[in-house]
């Protein structure tokens, strides 16, 4: 709550969407696979006990900064995901709107 000040209305509701999670070996694929198990990471809350494809391991500090490696990443995925509820998907497409412009008005 502290940090809300500090990000767009859509980047905090994403991320409230998000949970901890841990690298296990049957996630070691692809470009995963050099990472070690029980590497941190985020995880849809729906779908992230159910399939690999809720779970986000940002390798480096520059991939998790990159939005086209991270929010939009998150973004696109509570999207697809079944068991989202359709009033998160719909709230967060009406925050993505505003994003751009909210962003340009923080202050850091």
């Amino acid at each position: 709550p502290r940090d809300r000040k500090t990000t767009t209305s859509f980047t905090y509701a994403l991320i409230r969407e998000m949970v901890p999670c841990f690298l296990t070996q049957e996630d070691k694929v692809g470009k995963r696979r050099s990472l070690p198990v029980g590497f941190a990471g985020l995880a849809c809350r729906y779908c992230h006990d159910q399939c690999s494809t809720g779970r986000f391991f940002p390798s480096n500090i520059k991939t998790m900064s990159d939005t086209s490696k991270s929010l939009n990443i998150f973004y696109n995925h509570m999207l697809k995901c079944h068991l989202c509820p359709t009033s998160i998907t719909n709230e967060l497409k009406n925050l993505r709107f505003y994003h751009d412009l909210e962003r340009g008005s923080l202050m850091h």
